[in-house]
């Protein structure tokens, strides 16, 4: 999984933010919640990889070090490309500009591959001005779009943001989220085995009234077998896929009474629990609402912005196409 993401990720020759997608991103994030146990476990694990957090950064004086959380400015320099400076800032909104199946890999990850991609940017860049590509009339063109489409995402952004207050963000969540239980978890112990022989002869054990913790301990190569394979509570997403259909499926108490497939290894699995998730903490999703009431705010905000301003409509020929439908000259026309 974290070979085919991070060659998707070095595919991307130019990182880009359009408006549908830029306009939701903000200018920081909260700390996310503290993944569920066996986020790392080994690849082998049972659980789904790619659950590490996206790297809390701030384009204007963004952090890297997760250990020292040191403070660095946007202008601290990483890279030099013919003496043309790559700084820490670019690297922060070149991340932030990532989709997020990108930017759940490790952040140990991510920065040099990142890095990486605005070095190779930047050479492209100096090759294209060498060629005076920056001098032709198309390249002009997209690149005065590409520039007012920033400026139209940060105007949206500053001042959709500046209407949401915190009293508003607590509300919606006690409406939204609070009030509402989440997903069901499950307390899922497990017995890993490489060979699908092996794991049935442990089931057969099992059916005998072996203990499920003794024989996780003695067999399981899974990273939870020292605890008698108890990998605590887990959601359904946490789980590979395979996984996870059979583990919520089961009815607490019971194993399952064949071995289970995933990946290429096996697993016996042992749910003891099942319950409603409790609804998270505020601090948890008040990012998640903010972006919630943006993207409700938009559509408006996009709206009062075009009739506050003049617009005439053309055909392709050029000609008037107000005037010959008998629409008024002011204001967006349908």
């Amino acid at each position: 999984m974290l070979r085919r993401t991070r060659t998707a990720l070095v595919a991307l020759l130019l990182i880009s933010v359009t408006l549908a997608d830029g306009w939701a991103q903000s200018p920081t994030r909260p700390p996310a919640s503290a993944p569920l146990v066996g986020v790392h476990e080994p690849a082998a694990s049972p659980f789904a990889p790619g659950d590490m957090t996206r790297p809390i950064v701030d384009t204007a004086t963004p952090w890297y070090n997760p250990v020292t959380k040191q403070q660095n400015t946007a202008d601290t320099v990483v890279a030099e490309v013919e003496g043309r400076a790559v700084t820490l800032g670019a690297v922060s909104d070149a991340i932030r500009a990532l989709p997020e199946s990108m930017v759940s890999m490790p952040f140990a990850d991510v920065y040099p591959i990142v890095l990486s991609q605005l070095i190779r940017q930047e050479a492209l860049v100096i090759k294209a001005q060498r060629q005076k590509l920056d001098e032709d009339p198309v390249v002009r063109r997209k690149v005065r779009q590409a520039e007012e489409m920033v400026l139209a995402n940060e105007m949206l952004v500053r001042e959709v943001s500046a209407t949401i207050t915190e009293a508003e963000l607590l509300d919606r969540y006690n409406k939204d989220v609070a009030a509402k239980p989440g997903p069901d978890e499950i307390h899922l112990r497990v017995i890993m085995i490489p060979e699908e022989s092996k794991a049935k002869a442990v089931i057969a054990e099992l059916k005998g009234g072996a203990d499920f913790a003794t024989l996780a301990q003695r067999y399981s190569k899974d990273a939870t077998a020292s605890r008698g394979g108890d990998a605590g509570f887990t959601t359904f997403d946490k789980l590979i896929r395979d996984v996870a259909v059979v583990a919520f499926s089961m009815q607490p108490g019971t194993f399952t009474p064949y071995p289970v497939r995933g990946g290429d290894t096996w697993f016996v699995l042992k749910v003891d629990e099942r319950r409603p998730q409790p609804a998270p903490a505020y601090p948890f999703v008040r990012e998640e609402l903010r972006q919630a009431i943006l993207r409700e705010r938009v559509p408006g905000a996009i709206a009062a912005a075009v009739a506050d301003v003049k617009v005439r409509s053309f055909d392709f020929m050029g000609a008037d196409a107000d005037a010959s439908m008998g629409r008024p000259k002011t204001g967006m026309s349908d």
